[in-house]
């Protein structure tokens, strides 16, 4: 992944630099305001862990256009992104870790598996490095594409948690674990979990996105489009508890879990709508 991100961007850096040592009396810049409703949801190649439902969420973002031919133009600016959707696996939970608002959580000394589902809203400022081709105006109407990479910085990120506890406890002073219990679950809700502890800070995404300019008034159009954005990166960074063949937490010889790395890719279509100047 570094190196495709890396021949991205140095693809786009060589494109910008021709645009400044290319530039003649026909170059020109434009700036752009939008709004952009997205649909958004995880995907995961991880069998530890099921990515299912999609989230309706809202971006907004400044467009920049640098043009160093007619129909040919450097695409960046500054949006504000926000993505999620919902991913559930199993967490270990020791001496009331993570949530201390809950009655069922262990008591000192003692662990228990829960088998979590996690609704994810994640905010990003995203700088995008693109390519922008577009038509000659035909009638009122510009037809253009783009594609590039997208640079992104986590603001915020936090989840609303279904949570099913397990019985998983130390029955000895050497601290011996028992197996895991599934039949006596004790179910537990919470809503607006900080989780940024659990989120990489910066990530990338591959951007495609075509759409319309609708002249209205001299350099003044209408901007509407569709944008795909894919992500690149992992965005998660913790641990998980492995499953194993019946779908029940994993555990070792010695009754302690098995641990997996998380792995949550981002991908939302955006519906953009702006003015362009």
């Amino acid at each position: 992944m570094k190196k495709i991100n890396t021949l991205i961007l140095f693809c786009l850096l060589t494109g910008l630099s021709f645009a400044q040592d290319g530039k003649s009396s026909s170059s020109k810049f434009r700036l752009g305001f939008k709004a952009s409703p997205n649909i958004s949801w995880f995907s995961s190649d991880n069998g530890n862990m099921i990515a299912s439902e999609k989230s309706l969420q809202f971006g907004y973002g400044l467009n920049f256009d640098i043009f160093f031919t007619e129909n040919y133009a450097i695409g960046t600016g500054f949006n504000i992104n926000n993505m999620g959707g919902t991913l559930s696996y199993f967490k270990k939970y020791e001496n009331g870790d993570d949530i201390s608002t809950t009655t069922n959580l262990p008591i000192t000394g003692t662990t228990q598996i829960a088998e979590i589902t996690r609704d994810l809203t994640l905010k990003y400022i995203q700088i995008p490095l693109t390519l922008k081709l577009k038509t000659n105006e035909i009638g009122y109407i510009t037809y253009w594409g783009q594609f590039g990479l997208g640079l992104n910085m986590n603001m915020k990120a936090f989840s609303n948690d279904e949570i099913d506890f397990l019985n998983y406890q130390t029955t000895d002073a050497s601290g011996n674990l028992t197996g895991i219990n599934n039949s006596s679950r004790v179910s537990e809700s919470f809503s607006k979990v900080d989780v940024k502890d659990d989120i990489n800070i910066f990530s990338s995404n591959l951007i495609l996105a075509a759409g319309i300019e609708y002249s209205l008034s001299g350099n003044t159009s209408l901007l509407v489009g569709f944008t795909f954005q894919n992500g690149f990166t992992d965005v998660l960074r913790s641990e998980g508890i492995a499953k194993d063949q019946s779908n029940n937490p994993s555990l070792n010889s010695d009754n302690t879990a098995k641990t997996f790395e998380l792995s949550g890719i981002p991908n939302y279509v955006e519906f953009n709508v702006g003015i362009l100047f």
